[in-house]
């Protein structure tokens, strides 16, 4: 087995009835990849019990921590806090608790993790998805890839990366924006970045309901993009002067 770690990061809003499920479809992938690796489950200010859950779990599981935000900080903040917890040169891999991935699907990044710091993951089975889900995720990339000049599948699937690539940076955008302006500031800071992109499955959610595609979701994931297409402009900005020194 190779001394490489993978970390797993889980962050969770309210799934208190799919975490044990996600949890244990990932851990059953982990123990046949050829590398080390362990979980960290993120409580992203839960009120229906997902803390609870997430502690029965780790007394379960060896391989399995957390840590539990005292309010929601929404899914970019819940992992980019979680950096700090994890060793320089690690593998990191972003898994939502509403057990959607298909985690046997990291097998397709791992196959290519020599050749990229950062390996992006576009959805094979889209079909899987509703209409208004298609309609609102293809909006929502082809505005991104305009904005920032992106020619990339899809930001904000399954990914895999080094830990190094991202550790740092600063994010104001929340939502799912903030792959974007992270992915931006990353190869703003290291030009010489090498971003791959592999293949990987889904499933539709056995519980409860997608928050993506809510009015009030679309609404604010305008407004984050916006916010993170502004930092990233003054981060630019600050880069190029750094340079000229």
């Amino acid at each position: 087995m190779s001394e490489e770690l993978l970390t797993v990061i889980i962050p969770c809003f309210n799934e208190a009835k799919n975490i044990s499920q996600t949890v244990d479809s990932v851990l059953e992938v982990l123990r046949t990849l050829p590398l080390q690796s362990n979980i960290l489950l993120v409580d992203d200010g839960s009120t229906d019990g997902t803390r609870e859950q997430m502690e029965a779990i780790c007394r379960r599981h060896a391989e399995c921590r957390m840590r539990v935000n005292p309010r929601n900080l929404g899914i970019g903040r819940s992992v980019i806090q979680s950096y700090a917890e994890i060793p320089n040169g690690s593998w990191v891999t972003v898994c939502p608790g509403d057990n959607e991935f298909v985690f046997s699907s990291i097998r397709n990044h791992l196959a290519v993790r020599d050749q990229y710091d950062l390996i992006l993951g576009y959805v094979h089975n889209t079909v899987v998805r509703t209409l208004p889900r298609r309609i609102a995720s293809q909006s929502f990339i082809e505005a991104v890839k305009l904005l920032y000049g992106f020619r990339y599948h899809y930001l904000n699937g399954m990914k895999m990366y080094r830990v190094d690539v991202f550790r740092g940076i600063e994010v104001v955008s929340g939502g799912h924006a903030f792959n974007a302006e992270l992915i931006a500031k990353a190869i703003l800071r290291n030009p010489e970045i090498r971003i791959g992109e592999v293949p990987y499955v889904q499933v539709g959610r056995k519980t409860g309901q997608s928050k993506a595609i809510s009015p009030q979701s679309i609404v604010r994931a305008v407004q984050e993009v916006v916010r993170g297409y502004v930092s990233v402009g003054n981060y630019r900005q600050a880069i190029f002067r750094q340079r000229q020194r």
